[in-house]
């Protein structure tokens, strides 16, 4: 899960003469809408109360969107991470139907087999429980050797209904023009002299790509999809996590 510290995707402090604000400020709001109606549910102002688990948590960049939840960050190690606990998604010390939601943003990709993760999800979910995913369909590769594979929604849904988690709602929390723009910055020079030359041409990039995508309705290609699934009653059972 965790990889070379100064790649790893930040939410917030991302100004918008940077090549990476276009990813974060499309994902940030896609995820906020897809955490927004389990932190409704719970009934308390904020989400108070609800038990959140932040699987691949890294640096804890979309804690904000929580609110007053209660939440533990998981990862596979500190360095460039703040978990709580340190532990692999695939063996999640922490006992069946424990959590009300679980989140795990850009982890996916970067797993051998993503099966036993979601089944570690599935499992330590509480039934009626929600996960929340986010996962790359467009991003250059990263943190390697550790970057194994790029998603499509019925791919996901599969995977999804292999663990017995349904899917709620999909969305790409952007389209094929705000793509090809974000894929051009990132052929950018990443001196930091050079950045400081550039900028204002990033932040006019950048402005451009937000107005044109609101005249395109073209969601085929996206930088990241979205995920809400649901846990069912019963799911298949998991490889392996005991409670604590």
């Amino acid at each position: 899960m965790n990889g070379a510290a100064p790649r790893r995707l930040q939410a917030r402090g991302v100004p918008p003469w940077r090549s990476e604000w276009l990813t974060t400020h499309h994902l940030g709001k896609a995820l906020r809408r897809a955490t927004a109606p389990a932190l409704a549910a719970s009934g308390n102002a904020g989400g108070e109360g609800l038990r959140v688990l932040d699987v691949g948590c890294g640096q804890r960049p979309w804690a904000a969107l929580f609110g007053r939840a209660w939440c533990i960050g998981v990862d596979i190690g500190t360095w460039g991470s703040r978990p709580d606990v340190v532990a692999t998604a695939a063996a999640l010390p922490f006992a069946a139907s424990r959590f009300d939601l679980v989140f795990s943003s850009q982890v996916l990709e970067h797993v051998p087999e993503p099966r036993p993760v979601l089944a570690e999800c599935a499992r330590v979910l509480r039934p009626g429980g929600e996960l929340v995913l986010s996962v790359p369909f467009y991003w250059p590769l990263h943190e390697e050797p550790h970057d194994y594979r790029r998603f499509t929604p019925r791919g996901l849904e599969r995977a999804l209904d292999e663990v017995g988690l349904d899917l709620v709602g999909i969305e790409a929390d952007c389209g094929s023009l705000t793509m090809v723009v974000a894929a051009a910055l990132e052929l950018l020079p990443r001196r930091h002299g050079l950045w400081l030359l550039m900028a204002p041409w990033v932040l006019l990039a950048n402005g451009l790509a937000l107005l044109l995508q609101r005249l395109s309705r073209d969601r085929r290609s996206t930088l990241n999809w979205v995920v809400r699934a649901r846990r069912r009653a019963a799911v298949p059972p998991a490889s392996s996590g005991e409670a604590p």
